[in-house]
């Protein structure tokens, strides 16, 4: 099949009037096949790679979960509440039309209960991060003298410019540049 490929390129390439040493993709490709599943190392080699990644995955996801650990000790020894990031309530699992989904759903799908995390580690640990980086800029305004009564006000209600708590972090770091 791979000489027929290659001679149906060629045929075409001749027809379509292409120049010497153009490129046939076709034949190309059929080459570049042959070449991979030549034997059971190109099959081992990418069972090689795919499983180094899989590895890798999940080393980096449990590395992930033990910074949020980490972070989430840290905030508490600040006395950080960290509440609204865990769902106080519980979803019920009769709601599925196939029953009851604590019976038969895969973990990582079943509804949250109350303690679940709202999000994924990743936003989780940033949450997190961008409070403990905001208390820790409180503080270090309040051992400067630097005001920033402003920045520290409930979100409900407020029209300023700083709407977010990367915003007002950002500016209470400027406040604190600016009285050096």
């Amino acid at each position: 099949i791979s000489n027929t490929i290659a001679l149906t390129s060629r045929n075409r390439a001749g027809r379509a009037g292409a120049r010497a040493g153009a490129v046939r993709p076709v034949a190309a490709a059929s080459e570049v096949v042959q070449q991979v599943a030549v034997g059971a190392g190109g099959a081992a080699a990418f069972l090689g790679v795919v499983g180094g990644v899989a590895a890798i995955s999940v080393l980096s996801a449990a590395r992930i979960e033990q910074r949020v650990d980490d972070a989430t000790k840290k905030a508490e020894g600040y006395g950080i509440d960290l509440t609204d990031l865990y769902y106080d309530f519980d979803v019920p699992g009769d709601q599925y039309p196939f029953g009851d989904g604590e019976d038969w759903m895969p973990q990582s799908w079943k509804p949250p209960k109350t303690g679940d995390s709202k999000y994924l580690p990743t936003k989780m640990l940033g949450q997190i991060q961008i409070r403990l980086n905001q208390y820790e800029a409180i503080k270090e305004c309040e051992a400067a003298g630097v005001e920033i009564g402003d920045l520290c006000v409930p979100f409900e209600d407020y029209d300023g410019e700083y709407d977010t708590n990367a915003k007002r972090l950002i500016e209470m770091r400027r406040r604190l540049e600016a009285a050096k």
